[in-house]
């Protein structure tokens, strides 16, 4: 038997001075330009410092052959990488995922290989999910309709394994719709984690396409309801150890992190200190990295497989907080060595979405929450992680999904429930090499989240100042949530409607609420930002817990000349972030401003600032 043709050709680091690699210093047989702007450039200039570019790679299609192609931009003095990027292609054409141009000199690593077909890999997808009580919505949802929709969510992502966290009872359900209609040669198997009697305690399983070789039962070390795996065999022969994790949630950091990052963009004391939030971590869940890391971990796997671990680690990201993403949106300059996380760096895992999406501030890759708001702070603490000891794995695409299907919203699951848990979902491509076609579906990628600046920069214009500006509405809460707050120029108070569950509607009418604002004359206005209540109160212990509820989620902008006679210019969408949102006017004329919230976050409405700009 004649043994297929393999040729690798050896990386190339290129220097770009000072901006960019020109393609006549291409790595081995491509050659490399960057698409910016929609315009191809050979060396982009200082000009597309901070823009979206995307790299180009051409060269030989042959017959019968497979390029692989990966790439890195890395910073050369700080040693950053931006991006990253593995690509197949059989045409001799690619074209990387966007980033973002970083300042300074930087380098394009870059390498390529060339397979025969059928040599270069089997692609696997992966997903990882906390379903939230078994996709009933923590109880909530007695129809089973949520249910029925998240398995055809899972069904239209189609993985081929299936980390799930908070199965508790929905396993059968799951399994079944999963396999409703597929042929024998694509059905899943179940893989039970967590065993115990009781469905309110099956936590952790596992769904997979392929052939499980072995089952990981519970160690000493930590039960299998926080841990657990199986030796799953692919179609080629190759193995990988898959485990899936759930991690103490005591101690969340999210309200204090919200709490930091706002006071800091402010100028403000940060309280709890950041000493104190990383402590959290040191409660239950660094003993429980510990034991799977050091115990659980070696115990099972003997050998170099590649080792993937998907689930809920309840935990922020190490990668994602130091000095590289300081200036991100929702970093507010901080930087944060969390202790957690850091043990599976040092461990030698990977974090798949942070390893192709490198750049945390054009991918954040929020997961929580999808329910009550994503809050100031990125929370990224579902993970899908791994280990390859002799580089047999290729990342080649990650996302977050956080939003229902289009079929499925606009529903009365989706009013609350944007998502169909409270939990983002993650998803990734990754590539065992060896036997196989390579990549033999589309890859997932995740949207950037193109946002420049730690808080985003003013509408143009010059904002109408606070005093000139009064304001009233249909419904607010006296002293503490009067309407004047939301023009008061301090984002530390803020407008305040009634809570929907009010006894008296009269008092607490339902939505829509208004809230009008008053610019004293007549103005030509070039925008109105709208800022969300960004303060976190304060429990009895002191500790500080966010409350997004009544930060807008639908609604119409109005003006009136009079007061009496409104005609609408804008109807408004804004995300679950805590953030400005900005509605531009270009040059509407008017004295008086309306906004009507259809629907704001638990029937409520909040606002801390409205500042018109003419």
């Amino acid at each position: 038997m004649t043994r297929p043709k393999r040729r690798l050709l050896i990386a190339v680091a290129v220097l770009l001075l000072p901006w960019a690699v020109p393609a006549a210093a291409s790595a081995a047989s491509f050659v490399y330009s960057y698409r910016c702007d929609g315009k191809i450039l050979t060396t982009p200039g200082p000009e597309q410092v901070g823009k979206l570019c995307t790299i180009l790679a051409n060269g030989p299609a042959v017959a019968g052959q497979v390029h692989e192609i990966r790439m890195a931009i890395r910073q050369r003095t700080l040693g950053y990488v931006w991006m990253r990027a593995t690509l197949y292609t059989t045409n001799g054409k690619a074209e990387s995922h966007p980033f973002v141009v970083p300042q300074g000199e930087f380098e394009l690593d870059a390498s390529d290989a060339v397979f025969a077909q059928g040599q270069a890999g089997t692609q696997v997808r992966l997903m990882t999910w906390n379903l939230l009580g078994g996709g009933t919505l923590d109880g909530k949802d007695y129809t089973g309709e949520n249910l029925k929709q998240l398995i055809e969510y899972v069904n239209e992502v189609n993985p081929d394994v299936f980390f799930v966290v908070e199965a508790y009872g929905s396993e059968t359900a799951i399994l079944q719709g999963l396999n409703a209609g597929r042929a024998t040669t694509d059905l899943y198997s179940s893989v039970p984690i967590t065993v115990a009697e009781e469905a309110k305690y099956r936590n952790l399983w596992l769904f997979t396409k392929l052939k499980v070789v072995q089952r990981y039962t519970e160690r000493p070390e930590i039960t299998d309801f926080h841990f657990g795996g199986a030796k799953l065999q692919l179609p080629n022969g190759k193995h990988i150890h898959a485990f899936t994790v759930w991690s103490r949630h005591e101690d969340s950091v999210f309200a204090p992190m919200h709490h930091a990052v706002v006071n800091a963009q402010f100028g403000k004391p940060i309280s709890p200190s950041i000493n104190t939030i990383l402590s959290y971590d040191d409660t239950k869940r660094n003993a429980q990295g510990q034991a799977i890391l050091q115990k659980v971990v070696p115990y099972y796997v003997k050998d170099d497989a590649p080792v993937i671990m998907g689930g809920d680690f309840n935990a922020w990201s190490y990668r994602d907080w130091t000095g590289q993403f300081a200036k991100a949106r929702g970093h507010a300059g901080l930087t944060v060595p969390w202790t957690y996380t850091k043990q599976y760096v040092d461990a030698g895992f990977y974090d798949v979405f942070r390893y192709i999406n490198a750049d945390a501030g054009l991918y954040p890759g929020r997961t929580w929450s999808t329910k009550s708001g994503f809050g100031a702070a990125p929370a990224r603490i579902d993970y899908l992680l791994f280990r390859d000891n002799k580089a047999q794995m290729r990342v080649l695409g990650a996302r977050t999904d956080v939003r229902r299907l289009p079929r499925h919203q606009g529903g009365y699951l989706d009013q609350e429930y944007p998502f169909y848990s409270d939990h983002g979902a993650v998803i990734a491509d990754v590539l065992v090499t060896g036997t196989g076609p390579g990549p033999n579906r589309p890859i997932v990628m995740e949207k950037p989240e193109y946002a420049p600046g730690a808080w985003p920069a003013p509408p143009a214009g010059t904002p109408i100042p606070p005093a000139e500006l009064s304001a009233t509405a249909s419904t607010f809460k006296p002293h503490v949530g009067d309407p004047r707050l939301a023009v008061d120029g301090d984002p530390f108070t803020y407008y305040h409607s009634w809570y929907p569950d009010a006894v008296d509607p009269t008092v607490s009418p339902a939505q829509p609420h208004f809230i009008t604002v008053d610019m004293g004359q007549e103005r030509t206005l070039s925008a109105v930002r709208f800022v969300p209540k960004l303060a976190a109160v304060f429990s009895a212990a002191q500790n500080p817990v966010v409350n997004m509820t009544g930060t807008p989620l639908r609604g119409v902008l109005e003006i009136s000349a009079d007061g009496t006679w409104w005609a609408q210019v804008a109807s408004v969408t804004w995300p679950r972030i805590t953030g400005p949102n900005d509605v531009h006017l270009d040059g509407v004329k008017a004295r008086y401003l309306r906004l009507r919230v259809d629907n704001g976050m638990g029937g409520a409405t909040a606002i801390a600032e409205i500042t018109p700009y003419e």
